[in-house]
């Protein structure tokens, strides 16, 4: 019997089959664990509720809302880019353990396999999200009905960046160092794209700097609702879209690397 005989009577099952399983298990394992939910969800509701709320500058007018509404939504993808991130690079611990060789056993391709973690790791944001300005809500955050909705979708959206790093350093780098090398991305490039510090008050060589940094686009694409669309350049678009597919394309490398062996 030859190859294509063998195939035409055992044909290979489809690349995405599992996929669906594969995301409920991804998004069970951080929702049902007290301790990583805690912290997806803590994050940004206690930054915002240090910076945002019941401060003298908290009711101050800012574009469509106030500024306790531009720190909820800041504060929300901050703590959404770094929970994200951090359940990407949790698959260096899965590699560690061996778990990646049991996923190159099923149909799953390595491409695959990264899209339905990223939209658990969506999911999993989708829910950071609705608690975080739930609670900005309810202590004086206030926007338009508009601007309400699409900066969540908008931070939701722009998640996947922050899980895109978490993999490609997850996937391309040891267990000791993929948490490191996420945290410090994730870190500096929110420094450097001015998400703690505006930009306008940091000296020009920063702030020629922050279009080529990881969260440049992010930073800028989530905050258009409440300040208006334009300022609003396609830059910004392409700075989310190329870094994300960049550490996606890291992400698969590295994937295919393991299960290559």
């Amino acid at each position: 019997m030859n190859l294509a005989e063998i195939k035409a009577a055992k044909p290979l099952a489809p690349p995405a089959r599992g996929l669906g399983h594969l995301i409920g298990a991804m998004f069970r394992q951080v929702a049902l664990n007290p301790f990583n939910l805690g912290f997806a969800l803590a994050m940004p509701v206690l930054m915002y509720l240090m910076f945002g709320a019941n401060q003298e500058y908290s009711s101050y007018s800012v574009g469509s809302g106030n500024v306790a509404a531009q720190v909820l939504v800041s504060m929300t993808l901050f703590g959404v880019l770094l929970s994200s991130a951090s359940f990407g690079a949790s698959v260096s611990l899965e590699r560690a353990q061996g778990v990646g060789r049991l996923y190159a056993l099923t149909p799953l391709s390595a491409t695959w396999q990264i899209v339905g973690r990223l939209v658990a790791s969506v999911g999993v944001s989708s829910l950071v999200i609705l608690v975080t300005y739930l609670v900005g809500h309810f202590t004086g955050a206030q926007m338009s009905g508009s601007a309400w909705v699409v900066t969540a979708i908008l931070v939701m959206i722009c998640s996947a960046l922050a899980s895109a790093i978490g993999f490609g350093c997850g996937f391309a780098l040891r267990s000791d160092g993929a948490y490191a090398a996420t945290s410090a991305v994730i870190v500096l490039s929110a420094f450097g794209a001015g998400m703690t510090i505006p930009l306008d008050q940091m000296g020009e060589f920063f702030q020629r700097l922050a279009p080529w940094t990881p969260l440049w686009g992010v930073n800028e694409i989530v905050i258009r609702p409440l300040f208006g669309w334009d300022g609003f350049t396609p830059n910004m678009v392409l700075s989310f879209l190329g870094w994300t597919g960049a550490f996606m394309a890291l992400a698969i490398w590295g994937l295919r690397r393991d299960t290559g062996r």
